[in-house]
């Protein structure tokens, strides 16, 4: 087996041309313009690691330096998924050479890949999609898959919702700014748009030329719940959502609405991204698993 040489990439413009080369271009999160736009209020360093077998590249780890935290991690930041080591088909078992190739701190989460590499690497964590072929909409799906106590409790907590009479209102683009606000009552601390500048990212991000949708639920006129969401390749990312939390299975109707949406759309699948969130593994969601990897990081004091 011939080694590998590496060369780095620092470059923005040649950095774009590299991502634009190998990235699969099968997710949102694979696309240039959304991680630059995440990206350009930090302008961190790039370390776009490129693999060569003779003067032919073969490969691509892209990475930014998080100076804040001291280590290296992928491109566009912490709030990427469907990271990846991407490389030319026959190349798989290479993979790990990249890794070594980064003789710095390091930390890269959300790795996804069907090696037999990267699926040896820990698990970070767990994201969740419903395939919508089968249901009509989404009372058929809470009918015929959810099964026993739990649809009978989803049932009955939206017709208690239904008897609030909601008034869903579409693409209302000035509750992008109400859905900071419920996000951060939803989430507390978690919430990303504490900080400022993620809530210019946002308002950046829906002006890319993406299928987006806003809806939100007012009740006696008050704006009660939003949802951000966005349509790409046939897969409706259910992306962001906040809402006020006295109001009883709320939540859950958010998302049996997210799912007609995404029917009406003619989408293929709804993605209700990472974490369990303490119901989608009970909604048996089909489970994409993401792992990381980590090196020569340095203890916090």
């Amino acid at each position: 087996m011939n080694s590998l040489e590496f060369r780095v990439a620092t470059d923005l413009e040649e950095c774009q041309a590299l991502w634009e080369k190998f990235s699969p271009h099968q997710t949102i999160f694979q696309e240039w313009d959304w991680r630059y736009t995440h990206y350009k209020y930090f302008n961190y360093p790039l370390k776009f690691i490129v693999g060569y077998t003779g003067n032919q590249p073969i490969g691509l780890l892209p990475l930014e330096y998080e100076s804040a935290e001291g280590y290296w991690q992928f491109f566009g930041g912490e709030e990427m998924e469907d990271n990846g080591i991407w490389v030319k088909p026959g190349f798989e078992n290479r993979e790990w050479e990249f890794l070594r190739a980064v003789d710095e701190p390091v930390w890269l989460d959300y790795l996804r890949g069907d090696s037999e590499f990267i699926r040896g690497l820990a698990i970070d964590d767990v994201s969740y999609e419903l395939d919508l072929a089968p249901y009509a909409d989404a009372t058929d799906f809470l009918e015929n898959h959810l099964t026993g106590k739990l649809r009978k409790h989803t049932r009955a907590g939206q017709k208690g919702v239904r008897e609030l009479k909601p008034e869903i209102v579409k693409n209302d683009w000035k509750d992008l700014e109400k859905l900071f606000d419920l996000n951060i009552a939803v989430f507390g601390a978690e919430s990303s748009f504490l900080d400022e500048v993620v809530k210019k990212i946002y308002r950046d991000l829906v002006k890319l030329p993406y299928e987006w949708r806003i809806f939100s639920v007012r009740l006696g006129g008050a704006v009660k719940a939003v949802t951000l969401s966005v349509v790409y390749k046939g897969v409706y990312y259910f992306y962001v959502v906040g809402y006020d939390r006295s109001i009883k299975d709320l939540s859950p109707f958010l998302n049996l609405v997210s799912i007609d949406e995404a029917k009406k759309f003619g989408a293929q699948k709804i993605n209700f991204g990472y974490h369990d969130c303490g119901w989608k593994e009970r909604w048996g969601l089909a489970r994409i698993e993401y792992h990381e990897y980590y090196a020569n990081l340095v203890p916090a004091e």
